[in-house]
């Protein structure tokens, strides 16, 4: 396992999937032939997104999973004193009011506000999908560093690359810099691009 030191935004990465239909990662149980490779970018002002390629049971498939806020409005006396386990039902029924930002607070109340992460499958040719996974692999995919240590940092936007081969799991935290500071900057645009194409407008 390779993956960039704490604090990483992997964290936050790994949480997203797991609540979904996605689930962490470095923690599946999956056969030795089992190819995933998860580019996400975002994190910033922008929408955080992830393009997802697999192969699975000889099969390659592509999915987008996109990050989106979920708020509900509820008393403060009840998120002051609220036990775990109802604060977990609160944040189950924010997540059912997904994309609607809740505006104005009322007084005596406060905003209760998560993330949830939506994954759709995309209707690509398998073609499709393995030449994305084969240009990745020719743009440095596997030669990625953990995290590159930097002079200065960019707008906030990242890109945070998982990957996946049987029981070999590696993890890339990555500023998306404008001007590339050194080759890995450059390959992760060129990765991102590959994946990118399966998204269709």
């Amino acid at each position: 396992m390779s993956a960039p030191p704490e604090p990483s935004l992997l964290n936050i990465t790994t949480g997203w999937a797991r609540a979904s239909s996605l689930g962490p990662l470095p923690e599946l149980r999956v056969p030795s032939d089992y190819l995933e490779l998860r580019v996400w970018h975002g994190y910033g002002p922008a929408e955080t997104q992830s393009i997802v390629i697999r192969r699975s049971g000889g099969r390659w498939s592509a999915f987008l999973g996109r990050v989106i806020r979920c708020e509900i409005e509820i008393p403060s006396s009840v998120g002051d004193t609220a036990s775990p386990v109802t604060m977990r039902q609160y944040v189950a029924r924010a997540r059912r009011n997904c994309g609607a930002s809740v505006t104005n607070v009322s007084p005596g109340a406060r905003l209760l506000a998560t993330d949830t992460l939506v994954v759709q499958e995309l209707d690509v040719p398998e073609s499709d999908v393995e030449t994305a996974w084969k240009d990745a692999l020719d743009a440095g995919l596997l030669r990625l560093p953990p995290r590159v240590d930097r002079k200065m940092t960019g707008d906030g936007t990242m890109y945070v690359i998982e990957v996946r081969r049987g029981d070999e799991y590696r993890a890339t935290e990555l500023e998306d810099l404008e001007r590339p500071e050194v080759e890995a900057d450059s390959a992760v645009k060129r990765i991102y691009s590959a994946v990118h194409r399966l998204v269709r407008p």
